[in-house]
């Protein structure tokens, strides 16, 4: 499956392959900036995880970032949540939608994990194996998998 790669901005903190951030969207400071454009580019979505693919050699002054900010190549993260089971097959596409919305159960973060879009269409890339905590609703057959999501 090719990996879109979307050209942005970020901070020279974030501007590694490997680093990953969620897209806030703008901010007052970026008005009237000359790479604006660049930074917020139209296909990034608000909320959406990104991991930092390939660096380019370039950098500008920000108001927003300390040390300046790069422009860097982005794909959509993989994220780690859990599933049912009945959707844990690798490759298969799913509408997610978080198994439990139990704020205080220790794996509220694999329900819920920071960039996930719920009813948003995602592919299943790995299947991680079965998830061996107890649910607090008492679901049970639940998978922990490595999500992307489609474009």
């Amino acid at each position: 499956m090719e990996e879109e790669r979307i050209i942005t901005i970020v901070g020279s903190v974030l501007a590694k392959e490997g680093a990953e951030f969620t897209y806030a969207g703008p901010d007052a400071a970026c008005e009237g900036c000359k790479v604006a454009r660049v930074c917020h580019n139209t296909k990034l979505r608000a909320g959406r995880r990104y991991r930092v693919a390939a660096t380019r050699k370039t950098h500008h002054e920000c108001p927003l970032h300390e040390g300046g900010a790069e422009a860097v190549e982005v794909v959509d993260s993989e994220m780690t949540v859990v599933i049912p089971t009945s959707q844990a097959t690798r490759r298969t596409r799913i509408v997610y939608t978080p198994v439990c919305d139990e704020r205080f159960c220790k794996g509220y973060a694999f329900c819920h994990p920071d960039g996930m879009m719920e009813k948003e269409k995602y592919v299943v890339m790995e299947v991680l194996g079965s998830y061996s905590e107890t649910c607090p609703k008492g679901i049970k057959n639940l998978k922990l998998a490595k999500l992307r999501h489609v474009p």
